[in-house]
């Protein structure tokens, strides 16, 4: 009667592990479901989602490039919400190298609903990158220091 007592309390201890793993599966599985993009499963704070268009796409930008960009927009995640940089080149058929001039625009949707483009800015190839997230950096300082001044800006934030 032991045997059948222990086999019968094994067999409860597995069932329980066994429905325990399915939650926890389920759990995770709509989790991923319902992130944002930009969101970990463990970090519920979303990262501004980066498009682009034009002549350049996010497969003529490097993974060290994007997760520069990235890491310029986690540090400022309560603000934006989505940037779109444009790009195009004087030659759409000539191969781009680092030295290609690039003309290029960044659109930006910030999370109060607030939209702006920067002006059209010429860059070379391999200083994109910086040349986007510099002119983002100014013009994001110039929209904070309207807010702090009491202002709510409604048009374009021209900083040249």
């Amino acid at each position: 009667m032991s045997k059948r007592r222990r086999s019968r309390a094994e067999e409860i201890v597995r069932n329980i592990f066994f429905i325990a793993v399915a939650i926890l599966v389920v759990v995770i599985f709509f989790n991923l479901d319902i992130m944002e993009k930009g969101e970990s499963m463990f970090s519920r704070n979303t990262v501004a989602d980066i498009k682009f268009s034009g002549d350049l796409d996010r497969k003529d930008f490097s993974d060290r490039e994007i997760d520069r960009m990235r890491g310029y927009l986690k540090g400022r995640k309560k603000l934006l919400q989505e940037i779109t940089i444009q790009t195009s080149t004087q030659d759409s058929y000539r191969k781009v190298t680092p030295d290609t001039e690039i003309l290029f625009e960044v659109r930006v949707v910030l999370r109060d609903g607030f939209t702006f483009t920067t002006p059209l800015r010429r860059s070379k190839r391999k200083d994109l990158p910086t040349g986007v997230l510099a002119k983002l950096d100014k013009d994001l300082k110039a929209y904070q220091t309207l807010k702090k001044q009491g202002k709510n800006p409604k048009t374009l934030i021209n900083t040249m």
